[in-house]
């Protein structure tokens, strides 16, 4: 099956035609999904089950013996304590997939860059910008949090470089920095300042638009783009500029399901179906709402009322709690 989504993501291909095969793999190597499944007939990929991303935290979810696992993710910031556990036998999929959306969506990636991402090996976030740029300067600790001179100092010093920069980081990480008052610092053309995550309600909280455009004035010169994941998902929405719509790559597709009736709608929770999710699920329903655009982009409106708070930015205020 690994052939088959590699062959998808490098050359396209049938996504329901793909789709319902790797369902079938899936129930057929994957007993906790299959026992999840049970009974249901299945005709078309929307019909396929879609986990809730909360069962990662209590089922082994993979194709594969978990002993053979290679990479661990977890999800973050959940309310229980208990993180949930992605399991991984590789990333090549993994690394393949987000390298090819990104490009995409971005044009060629930069080969420097400063992180105000979290750096744990156990981070999916983490793991994706350093698999775009092997040597990221860190600037954020998972247990201290953001060195925010240490952050400005590192772009400055890539900037005067003259190559394009790569800078991630989380929403809440980004509001730390704009926080300090520096001065702005021109980024060389083609660079890209990248937003992930929110504020889930929490102690602290930054308009979407006021964030966006203070990256713009402070690190004028590049783009400011959004990015939306998460790591029970081995593919990425990107926003293109950050408050467009996300659009998802073609081996993915959203949909919006009424929360009580689990029926198709224009808004809802937000399905994914994701063929590079070949060692877990393919269908991972998670409790963020959002709206799907007839051409398939995503507009995200939050969480869930009374959905458990999760995600990468809780880390960065995690640290400071």
């Amino acid at each position: 099956m690994k052939t088959t989504i590699r062959d998808f993501i490098e050359n396209g291909g049938d996504f329901e035609t793909t789709a319902l095969d790797l369902y079938a793999w899936q129930r057929a190597n994957n007993a906790e999904y299959d026992r999840f499944c049970g009974q249901v007939s299945v005709s078309h990929w929307t019909e396929i089950p879609a986990v809730p991303s909360t069962l990662f935290r209590d089922l082994h979810l993979t194709c594969f013996p978990a002993s053979e696992a290679t990479t661990t993710f977890h999800t973050s910031g959940t309310t229980s304590g208990r993180p949930g556990v992605i399991r991984l036998q590789d990333t090549e999929i993994y690394d393949l997939s987000a390298r090819r959306h990104a490009e995409a969506c971005l044009g060629g990636l930069p080969t420097r860059g400063v992180s105000l991402a979290p750096s744990a090996t156990t981070s999916s976030l983490g793991h994706m910008c350093r698999a775009f740029i092997p040597e990221l300067v860190q600037v954020f600790d998972d247990i201290d949090g953001l060195d925010a001179p240490g952050a400005w100092a590192a772009i400055e010093a890539a900037a005067a470089e003259g190559a394009p920069v790569f800078l991630p980081g989380t929403a809440f990480a980004w509001a730390e920095l704009i926080d300090t008052g520096h001065d702005p610092v021109t980024l060389p053309p083609g660079s890209v300042t990248m937003v992930t995550g929110g504020f889930k309600g929490r102690r602290r909280a930054v308009a979407p638009t006021v964030l966006n455009s203070e990256l713009a004035r402070l690190l004028p010169g590049g783009s400011v783009v959004g990015e939306y994941g998460m790591s029970e998902l081995a593919s990425q929405l990107w926003a293109i500029p950050a408050g467009a719509a996300y659009r998802p790559p073609p081996w993915m597709r959203v949909v919006a399901v009424n929360p009580w009736t689990g029926e198709p709608d224009t808004r809802g929770l937000l399905r994914f179906y994701d063929l590079a999710n070949h060692q877990t699920v393919m269908a991972i329903e998670t409790q963020d709402v959002g709206i799907v655009l007839p051409d398939g982009s995503v507009r995200l409106e939050g969480r869930l009322p009374g959905a458990e708070l999760r995600g990468c930015s809780l880390r960065a205020e995690d640290s400071h709690a």
